[in-house]
């Protein structure tokens, strides 16, 4: 039996379940609001789950038929590293050699579990184009529901700005047609790219000749309510007379 979370979050949830016999997979009772929420997100995914009067759900694991057909990316945050080269002005892009031909994009892909964005951001770019990078700051989230393969779950995709330490490009050939150092205004004028990508290189454009500070989101690390757990908060610089203000 699955935790109503569980199904209403996410049919790869139902990978741990053993998928060479036929069998059901059922949501206790959790009221017939998160039971309907539960039986869309798993009909956005094909399946036929029966909701019954008490906000249960139960689904037939044998409409599933490989773990393959769940697409577990879909289901996890998309981390992209704009690694900006602040003595040239370059900024390391890529065209993906699958997906979307020809249009200029920053290198990143998926964030492990538990993973942080900026550690994600760093790995990626550099499994993707072989360059070495820190991670800086944030830049912008793009957030958006109903994603024609994501099964009802909502899709985030976070660009961060990275600046690089090494500059031999070794990309990708499974991945990637092309990567390159393209000038940062080149790529902020240019159409042979995706409006996300424009967006954004128009901003680290203006933050390069105006100053980072204008534009930066970066993190602070804080000890959480749980013993022994940290967190990070992704905000705007204060300047330090806010940080350590105790009194109005």
């Amino acid at each position: 039996m699955l935790g109503a979370r569980a199904l209403r979050w996410g049919l790869p949830a139902l990978r741990a379940l053993n998928w060479a016999r036929p069998r059901l997979a059922r949501v206790p009772p959790c009221g017939r609001r998160l039971g309907c929420s539960a039986a869309r997100s798993l009909a956005a995914g094909g399946l036929r789950p029966q909701l019954d009067k008490f906000g249960a759900v139960t689904v037939h694991l044998a409409q599933l038929h490989a773990p393959d057909s769940l697409d577990q990316v879909t289901f996890q945050r998309w981390l992209r590293g704009a690694a900006l080269d602040v003595d040239t002005g370059k900024v390391l892009v890529v065209q993906d050699k699958n997906k979307t031909t020809n249009a200029w994009k920053f290198p990143g892909g998926l964030s492990d579990p538990g993973e942080d964005i900026g550690n994600t951001a760093v790995r990626e770019v550099f499994e993707e184009t072989g360059i070495k990078s820190e991670f800086k700051s944030l830049l912008s989230v793009r957030q958006q529901h109903r994603h024609p393969g994501a099964f009802g779950i909502s899709d985030m995709y976070i660009i961060c700005r990275l600046q690089p330490s090494s500059f031999n490009i070794s990309f990708c050939q499974q991945e990637c047609l092309r990567c390159e150092w393209m000038d940062l205004e080149e790529l902020a004028k240019t159409k042979d790219t995706t409006p996300i990508t424009s967006s954004v290189a128009k901003l680290l454009l203006y933050g390069y000749r105006e100053g980072f500070d204008k534009i930066d989101i970066t993190m602070r690390e804080f000890p959480a309510v749980y013993t022994g757990l940290f967190y990070k908060l992704y905000h705007r610089e204060l300047p330090d007379t806010y940080k350590n203000m105790t009194e109005l």
